[in-house]
């Protein structure tokens, strides 16, 4: 083990498992050309969509957490890749109101599966109640960085 490791041993774990589910995803999602980050865009509109709600790009800085020119820079690719439509807001010519196309539709359920499969290798080994803990614990952890 490194000296930073013995260090900062809760960095260096989170980072790594991080750096590793990231990698993982990635290498499964690639084939449909889309990225990790782009495939949670694209499940967050149509979860959406599926509620009735119309999406915006200020609901995906929400949800991401990202600046607006980053999230632009991820809708321009979305719609460059067919996966989403933008289209002018009927009641505020300002705003683009963010669709699934029928391509974007499609691969949800795919993502979901390597989602799931993500999920899944991550508390692998892992009782019920080591799982609940753990869950607590990543919330903790969120939470402390939240303010």
């Amino acid at each position: 083990m490194t000296t930073n490791e013995h260090k900062y041993p809760y960095h260096f774990y989170l980072r790594n498992s991080i750096h590793k589910i990231m990698m993982q995803v990635d290498s499964e999602l690639v084939q449909y050309d889309i990225t990790n980050q782009q495939a949670r865009v694209v499940g967050f509109i149509g979860e959406k969509q599926d509620e009735g709600i119309t999406v915006y790009q200020k609901d995906i800085e929400s949800y991401m957490d990202i600046t607006g020119a980053s999230v632009s820079n991820l809708l321009r690719g979305l719609e460059k890749k067919g996966f989403i439509e933008r289209i002018r807001s009927a009641s505020d010519d300002r705003v683009k109101e963010l669709s699934l196309t029928p391509k974007g539709r499609e691969l949800i359920a795919t993502f979901n599966s390597v989602f799931s499969e993500t999920e899944n290798k991550i508390v692998q080994g892992m009782t019920k109640e080591q799982k609940e803990l753990f869950l607590e614990l990543l919330k903790m952890v969120v939470n402390n960085f939240d303010g």
